[in-house]
């Protein structure tokens, strides 16, 4: 049977939009899937980032540390967290320039050893009220004279804001490799914790903003 060029043309331009539409449609679906995907495994990670901003500078290092970053992970979504309960956790020291130490304290549930030093969950400290969102104790060496072996710099970086003690206790204190005199407690002015995004959820979200520059271009 002859059908007319003109009428052949005329099919294959109204099926080219629909054809994209579908496309488009099923393109955001599944933008949105991994994105709620991500989003839920972000939830369940538990994944927070504590910013302890110093009263005065850590003046033992080089460059001099003016903010302490605590990340952590865990599965549970209330309550008080517990060394026992987090999936990981790490100390940072920032200062001019960024990062000038990390200590990864906790790595998949298993405390790891610092500057060739084992260490056991028994020989650190982390307590976090994920209810009210305040942070407890933390310590990532409970016997920080111990550091006096450890290979390369290692410091004793830890936390009592509610301690009745006195010093060294203090609501933050840093000391290195077990040696007094570099042990400062410039406490903290403030201190903040948030909630962190899962990396999956940053892509996800990324693509869906792609999707949609696409379709405007």
């Amino acid at each position: 049977m002859f059908v007319p060029r003109r009428n052949l043309e005329r099919k294959t331009k109204r099926e080219i939009p629909q054809m994209s539409i579908i496309l488009n449609s099923k393109q955001r679906c599944f933008a949105v899937t991994m994105l709620a995907l991500a989003l839920g495994s972000a939830a369940d990670a538990g994944m927070y980032e504590t910013t302890y901003t110093l009263n005065t500078p850590y003046t033992a290092s080089s460059p001099e540390v003016t903010y302490v970053l605590v990340n952590f992970s865990t599965a549970l979504t209330t309550g008080l967290v517990g060394q026992g309960e987090l999936t990981d956790w790490s100390i940072s020291l920032y200062g001019a320039g960024g990062v000038i130490y990390t200590d990864n304290v906790i790595v998949g549930g298993s405390v790891q050893s610092i500057g060739g030093i084992a260490r056991g969950i028994a020989d650190v400290l982390f307590q976090f009220d994920l209810n009210t969102f305040v942070s407890g104790d933390f310590d990532n060496v409970l016997i920080g004279s111990g550091l006096s072996g450890a290979t390369g710099t290692a410091y004793n970086i830890y936390s009592y804001p509610n301690s009745v003690l006195g010093p060294p206790y203090s609501p933050l204190g840093i000391w290195s490799n077990g040696i007094e005199s570099t042990r400062q407690l410039p406490g903290y002015s403030s201190v903040v914790t948030v909630a962190v995004p899962a990396p999956g959820a940053c892509a996800a979200l990324a693509l869906v903003l792609g999707i949609k520059r696409r379709r405007r271009n």
